[in-house]
């Protein structure tokens, strides 16, 4: 274990069980947001990206290495919480529901089969990994591996025929309208990769051949969009199109389903895919200006560990040690405030755009064998 990276874990983890504001055995954070073009300050939510789920599953991953029993203390009363809110709006992994249960899973909570069933929901309108049927699927699964039963796979099952009924089947490969853009997007967020990931994982669940098919048809599409001069995959949202290396849009969620398909597949392409989204998130030249999970630096060096984990290369760590030593001599041991993922915003304290996605971030790299990714769930 790299003590000194578990130090920038607990120092920042302190910060949040210092700043929760407490009543009635739940804890919550106050932060800077978005509302269109103004920036407001509020309480969180409880979704597993911005909200009260996903320091729950910091803080408990924390509490878990450390023995540190502010940490389990504050983390069950973000959980609470969190589950306090349902339903919510979203059948996703990171904004929805499920999300929600999949942390509570984490952390050792037995979810009711009824309450998993109301969170995943079938919502025709929400598709993406994020929001909608995809992340649904993951979170089903993770379930189900935990030891639910068939009705939750036949669920999943009807996300996946969802997903198949919504596809825009094109002579270049199957894609998703999912939020507003130019062309349907690419990537692991809002796009085909993500989507592609998890009907991946469902036909390794299902045998359903045409589950299979589906995330092929997802890959070729995004290889029909692939710009060979760049060696980047685009980001279809505005015009004049952007070629990002991020977890959310771009390169390193690409990066992180090919790795993933190569896994279950072995296919050779999906693995050059993969060689070829590491090559961009090695580039110190391409690196993103903030440190957030969603579309920072840290959440770029986490696809490095998981890769140098997969791959059994040990060489992907360095890039990865030398964007956090170089954050903790610039804001950690400065004590200066963190570059967090919201532009004109303050640091925030949730996991995929701020603090906690830090903690976790230097938590993982700590000790990579013990501490899994929260940017591709393990199943």
């Amino acid at each position: 274990m790299r003590t000194h990276y578990l130090e920038v874990a607990e120092r920042i983890g302190a910060r949040l069980c210092r700043d929760a504001l407490w009543s009635r055995g739940r804890c919550n954070w106050t932060a800077d947001r978005s509302e269109g073009r103004a920036t407001v300050h509020a309480s969180l939510g409880p979704l597993l990206y911005d909200g009260t789920a996903g320091i729950a599953l910091c803080l408990w991953r924390l509490a878990e290495v450390t023995g540190e029993r502010i940490f389990r203390l504050t983390a069950e009363a973000a959980l609470r919480h969190a589950l306090s809110k349902l339903p919510v709006a979203g059948s996703g992994l990171y904004a929805g529901a499920p999300g929600i249960l999949f942390a509570a899973l984490q952390m050792g909570r037995e979810i009711e089969e009824t309450q998993a069933l109301e969170a995943a929901a079938l919502l025709p309108e929400m598709l993406d990994l994020i929001g909608g049927s995809a992340g649904a699927i993951i979170a089903l699964l993770c379930l189900l591996r935990a030891g639910g039963n068939a009705r939750l796979l036949e669920t999943a099952v009807c996300h996946g025929d969802l997903l198949l009924r919504h596809a825009t089947r094109a002579e270049e490969g199957w894609s998703w309208k999912t939020i507003r853009a130019v062309r349907n997007c690419t990537g692991i967020s809002h796009g085909t990769a993500g989507i592609a990931w998890a009907l991946l994982e469902l036909w390794q669940v299902t045998h359903e051949e045409h589950f299979r098919a589906a995330a092929l048809e997802a890959f070729r599409y995004e290889r029909a969009c692939f710009d060979p001069h760049r060696q980047a995959w685009p980001d279809f949202r505005e015009e004049p199109t952007q070629y990002p290396t991020l977890w959310c849009h771009g390169a390193v969620g690409i990066g992180f389903t090919r790795l993933r398909a190569w896994q279950i597949l072995q296919d050779g392409q999906c693995l050059a895919e993969a060689r070829t989204a590491l090559a961009r998130t090695a580039d110190p030249a391409l690196a993103p200006a903030n440190y957030s999970l969603c579309h920072g630096k840290l959440g770029n060096a986490d696809f490095l560990i998981h890769a140098s984990q997969i791959l059994g290369e040990e060489a992907w760590l360095t890039p990865a040690e030398e964007v956090a030593e170089e954050a903790m001599d610039l804001f950690e041991r400065r004590r200066l405030p963190w570059p967090c993922g919201l532009p004109n915003a303050n640091e925030t304290p949730d996991l995929m755009l701020g603090l906690a996605g830090i903690a976790y971030f230097y938590l993982r790299l700590s000790d990579p064998k013990r501490i899994p990714t929260v940017l591709l769930p393990p199943l």
